[in-house]
């Protein structure tokens, strides 16, 4: 019996374990639940990383396909399309940023460009599309996004692309043969257009210098239109509504497409070439207005940018994201230019300041120096024993002089010719009072008589000893 008893409670000790360790169906339910309403919210508001990612994929998939399935469309009307529409869609506005970075990754000519057929699509072109977008992916959300680079310049998104393009390119796609080496520097090795990747001739088909000053002209125009009116708009909108700002984005893609189109149904032979000035104008229009405030500045940065993209046609040739990468040099030469302006522009004027600081200091002290020696000069005599003043005085200046300093000259001279005078006439003459006033030998100031005349002084004492 007790045998039966420790069986019996084994037995329910187990089966207690067993519905201990099974929770109860409800609460499943839950979890799933749970993870379903995670799942659809991460998925809605378009910031977790790996739905990042996931858009980035879908992006380059649909911008890849436009371009090369079926008839071949422009690789820069595919991406600007792409973009489009995702961001009219109510539905992946928050999704527009990642999505535009995946149509700039499918929006590349060098995957299956080795092959000999370069028409036909394979499995395979879509696999390294795939790695092509993970790595893009991954340098949008563990380097750019986290660290901030570049934030609110222009050229962005493009920027990242090219980067993992690079970098895919340096680990897979050359290695592995799936890319040329060359494309870095195809423009030696083929004739290509001004500012027009897409089409490349043999060293016999060379264009004339007209098509080429036609082209190149073309380019810059597209390249500043896209960008002033772009950065136009943003700034209209913002003066006139400013709780609502415009997307920065969507605005100068949609105005790319259209400008796109319009150019396409003329049949311009030189369409590619502006189809990829558009490209990049559309990418310096999307920078922050807190970066490129104006209008003028919008200008700079879009000739600043085209003048880039006609020095970097040989080079990187149908790389992803090369557009936006020019736009970014644009607009990093233009800031570093102003910076540079403004730093010559503060050290002169820190140096105007210096010397107008070091003449005042000098004037100071030259004041100081002359009111000292003017305070260490003598003082002007004022008794008859002191020394006459040696100041030298013309006979007929009319500055005003010291009466004292003259009366003892006067005297002095007089009283010497007096005494000669007396020793060679006679003796019986009486001499002159020595307290009477004696004058110089020049004429005098003053006419004695209307009808005398001018008299000299001497003759004058003559005549008044002989009376």
């Amino acid at each position: 019996m007790m045998r039966k008893r420790k069986s019996s409670d084994s037995s329910n000790s187990d089966e207690e374990s067993v519905q201990a360790a099974e929770p109860p169906e409800g609460r499943d339910d839950d979890d799933v639940k749970c993870m379903r309403t995670l799942f659809l919210d991460q998925l809605g508001q378009g910031k977790a990383r790996w739905v990042q990612c996931i858009t980035i994929f879908v992006a380059a998939f649909l911008s890849y396909s436009y371009n090369n399935v079926g008839s071949k469309v422009n690789v820069q009307v595919s991406i600007m399309t792409v973009i489009v529409i995702v961001g009219a869609s109510p539905y992946c506005k928050s999704h527009l940023v990642p999505a535009a970075i995946g149509a700039l990754v499918g929006g590349q000519n060098v995957i299956a460009a080795t092959t000999d057929n370069e028409n036909t699509v394979y499995a395979t072109n879509y696999l390294w599309l795939l790695l092509l977008s993970v790595v893009v992916g991954l340098v949008w959300c563990f380097v750019i996004t986290p660290f901030k680079v570049l934030d609110g310049s222009a050229g962005r998104l493009g920027t990242t692309t090219f980067i993992g393009m690079n970098i895919t390119m340096l680990l897979f796609f050359g290695p592995l043969g799936v890319v040329q080496w060359e494309r870095y520097i195809l423009g030696v090795y083929q004739v290509i257009f001004i500012a027009e990747e897409d089409t490349t001739l043999d060293i016999t088909n060379v264009w004339k210098w007209t098509d080429e000053a036609e082209l190149a002209i073309g380019y810059c125009i597209s390249v500043v239109w896209l960008g002033v009116a772009g950065g136009a708009i943003r700034i209209a909108h913002n003066s006139t509504h400013p709780p609502e700002a415009l997307n920065n984005v969507l605005v100068p893609s949609l105005i790319a497409l259209t400008s796109m189109l319009l150019i396409n149904s003329t049949g311009y032979k030189h369409a590619f070439g502006l189809y990829n000035g558009f490209a990049v104008g559309a990418y310096v229009a999307m920078a922050s207005l807190q970066k490129i405030p104006t209008v003028k500045k919008f200008i700079l940065v879009s000739c600043t940018a085209a003048i880039w993209g006609l020095a970097l046609t040989p080079f990187f040739v149908g790389f992803a994201g090369k557009s936006g990468f020019t736009a970014m040099l644009g607009h990093t030469t233009f800031e570093s230019i102003e910076r540079l302006i403004k730093k010559c522009m503060q050290q002169r004027l820190s140096r105007r300041r210096q010397e107008e600081n070091q003449m005042r200091l000098a004037n100071d002290t030259q004041q100081q120096q002359h009111q000292e020696q003017q305070s260490l000069q003598p003082a002007a005599p004022t008794s008859q024993d002191e020394a006459p003043s040696l100041m030298i005085h013309h006979p007929h200046s009319h500055k005003p002089q010291r009466e004292n300093s003259v009366l003892l000259k006067h005297q002095r001279r007089q009283q010497s010719r007096l005494r000669h005078y007396q020793d060679q006439k006679l003796g019986n003459e009486p001499s002159l009072d020595s307290n009477s006033k004696l004058q110089h030998r020049g004429w005098s100031a003053t006419q004695t008589d209307a009808a005398d005349g001018w008299q000299h002084t001497l003759e004058s004492q003559q005549e008044a000893v002989i009376m």
